[in-house]
C-alpha cells in the first residue's frame, strides 16, 4: 500500500515548524526521519493532510551538556549515536542501546525524536529514557516545557504530547 495523499514541508526552523503545527490545528504530522511515520503513512494507518519534516533543522541535531545533564536534540539519528558522532554520547548506555534498534538502515535514518514521539512499545528508546530517568523538552506555543520520560509516556502509541508541540 502507498500513502494517502499529503502536503510536504520542510521549515527552515523550530518556530516555523511550531507555527506550521498551529497553523494546521491538529492535523499535521511531523517527521523527523521517517522510520516511524514512513511505514504508518503507507499502510495508512495516519491520513495527515500535511507532514512536517524536522530532520534538517539544526536546533533539534546538537548533543550538548546544560547543568550536569545531557541534552540530546530529537533529530539525532540512531546511527550517530551508535557511532559516537557526539562526542558527549560515546561511551553512554545510549551508545549501548543504539547498535540493537532495527538494523543499519533504519539506524540511518531514524531518530530519537521521533522514536520517542510514537511511544511503539518496541522501540528501544522508550524503555531507555524511562529506565535512565530522562526528562523530554518539549516545545510549544507557550513555550518549553520540561516533562519526565515516565510521565510522558502513557502507554503504547500514547505520549503526553499536545498536538502543537514538538
Amino acid at each position: 500500500m502507498k500513502a494517502a495523499a499529503f502536503e510536504y514541508t520542510r521549515p527552515e526552523s523550530l518556530q516555523d515548524a511550531l507555527r506550521a503545527l498551529r497553523a494546521h490545528e491538529g492535523r499535521a504530522k511531523l517527521m523527523a526521519g521517517g522510520q516511524s511515520l514512513g511505514p504508518m503513512l503507507n499502510l495508512r494507518l495516519a491520513r495527515p493532510p500535511v507532514v512536517i519534516d524536522i530532520s534538517g533543522l539544526s536546533e533539534l541535531r546538537t548533543v550538548t551538556r546544560q547543568d550536569g545533564k545531557l541534552r540530546v536534540g530529537a533529530a539525532v539519528t540512531h546511527a550517530e549515536i551508535e557511532d559516537g558522532v557526539h562526542e558527549l554520547l560515546r561511551g553512554t548506555p545510549l551508545q549501548q542501546v543504539a547498535p540493537g534498534i532495527a538494523y543499519r538502515a533504519i539506524r540511518n535514518r531514524g531518530t530519537l525524536g521521533g522514536s520517542l514521539a510514537h511511544a511503539d512499545p518496541a522501540a528501544d528508546w522508550v524503555l531507555t529514557v524511562v529506565g535512565l530517568g530522562a526528562t523530554l523538552e518539549i516545545a510549544g506555543p507557550a513555550g518549553v516545557r520540561m516533562l519526565p520520560a515516565e510521565d510522558y509516556m502513557q502507554g503504547a502509541y500514547t505520549t503526553g504530547l499536545r498536538e502543537d508541540e514538538l
